[in-house]
């Protein structure tokens, strides 16, 4: 006897049957892996979307990035600086919020 007839025999019965762990978590199994199934795919679709959207604007910027260089650079850099600047900071907001509470 399959599962499914399993389920259906006890969906019918007028009193219900002793538990089956096991079939409970066949049921569950699958139930998940139908589930995240379905985020696998969303997630791929998400990843190959924003992938095409990179090389799409990629090619573009090659030409741009050559005729620009210099202020490409000084924006580079402007950019890694804010970057080390928000990584600090965060980094200690997090100490002082650890020192606060222990």
């Amino acid at each position: 006897m399959d599962n499914e007839t399993r389920l259906m025999r006890v969906l019918a019965a007028a009193t219900l049957p002793a538990r089956d762990p096991a079939f409970v978590l066949a049921v569950m199994r699958r139930t998940e892996q139908q589930r995240y199934r379905v985020e696998r795919v969303r997630a791929l679709l998400r990843g190959a979307g924003l992938a095409a959207a990179a090389a799409a604007l990629a090619v573009p910027s090659i030409g741009w990035a050559a005729a620009y260089a210099e202020a490409l650079q000084a924006g580079a850099l402007a950019f890694l600086a804010l970057v080390a600047l928000v990584w600090a900071t965060r980094s200690l907001a997090q100490r002082a919020s650890a020192a606060w509470a222990g």
